[in-house]
């Protein structure tokens, strides 16, 4: 039989009712690209994920039985792919019509291309072209830009390159084609740099995968693009808002992975210094908020602020 053209792993951990919109949306565009989907379980309810089975008997399940933490699972369902291209895809997000025979042309068409990544939307509201675009191109990060999103610099100079170039706030989020990383919850990855660079680094339990991905993959001389006429809806951070504070923590110890591999044990020392700092300032705005206005998620907030400057300030112990 002729391969695949794509393989798409979805990780799941339990996201099930995220996940039947995602696989309803995929069904809908089967006849649009050769493609199979591998739904990878972390550990998550038996009788759901049966369920699941049972609504779209087309998908392959891979059940861990435990939870291995993102690249951990998207590397299994990466082992078992018979597509020629591989794609990450959140189960919180629904395909639009025509954005994944898109994706993968851009890739045939361009040998030098090694990562591409959809024009990403939020759920409309109201209904206006599919939804609201937002970047989810990244460049590198770095300790200064990382505090200007934790201190809410960035927000507050949304279009200025020195305190929002991390996600490329001087640019417009729908014409964005050359960038340096795509966000891991709609990135598809070429054959040859696939074969390049190889798979996760199962490190990461959580965050920084797809960043270490894609400087691994720019190291071997590809290119990573956003191809905006391939849309894909994200609706953002539904199951990691279920476990808020673990994830801040699993945030900070992926980041300073992130940077003791790509910038050594000085580029970790700079960036726990402008975390602790950060999160101090963000830990001070939120009680400062929440003397204004009754908010049960600026507690939430808070406990996940004050999380994350514990684990910059106990460091990595291995």
């Amino acid at each position: 039989m002729p391969q695949l053209d794509l393989s798409i792993v979805i990780v799941n951990y339990h996201s099930l009712p995220e996940l039947s919109t995602c696989l309803n949306s995929l069904a809908a565009v089967r006849g649009e690209c050769a493609f199979e989907v591998i739904v990878v379980d972390n550990g998550s309810d038996n009788d759901r994920l049966e369920r699941a089975q049972r609504e779209q008997p087309w998908c392959r399940y891979l059940a861990l039985g435990e939870n291995r933490g993102f690249a951990g699972a998207c590397n299994a369902g990466l082992e078992i792919a018979t597509g020629r291209h591989a794609m990450l895809l959140n189960p919180d997000t629904e395909v639009m019509f025509g954005a994944l025979p898109k994706l993968v042309l851009a890739l045939d068409d361009h040998a030098t291309w090694g990562v591409v990544g959809p024009r990403m939307v939020t759920p409309p509201r109201p209904p206006v072209n599919g939804g609201e675009a937002y970047c989810a191109a990244r460049r590198f990060p770095t300790p200064w830009y990382l505090f200007c999103e934790l201190t809410g610099l960035a927000k507050l100079f949304p279009h200025a390159k020195f305190f929002n170039g991390y996600l490329y706030g001087e640019r417009d989020p729908q014409t964005l084609d050359d960038v340096e990383q795509i966000e891991g919850s709609a990135l598809m990855i070429s054959e040859r740099a696939r074969q390049a660079v190889g798979n996760l680094d199962p490190q990461f339990f959580l965050f920084f995968e797809e960043v270490d991905w894609c400087k691994r993959v720019r190291a071997a001389g590809f290119e990573i693009h956003v191809v905006p006429d391939a849309i894909i809806r994200h609706h953002r951070s539904t199951t990691m808002s279920r476990f808020f504070v673990p994830s801040r923590v699993h945030h900070a110890e992926s980041a300073m992975k992130y940077f003791r591999k790509h910038h050594g044990e000085r580029g970790v020392s700079q960036l726990r210094r402008w975390m602790i700092a950060g999160l101090w300032i963000r830990a001070m705005i939120l009680r400062l908020s929440s003397l204004v206005k009754r908010d049960p998620k600026l507690r939430l907030r808070l406990e996940g602020t004050q999380a994350m400057r514990e684990a910059y300030r106990r460091g990595l112990t291995s």
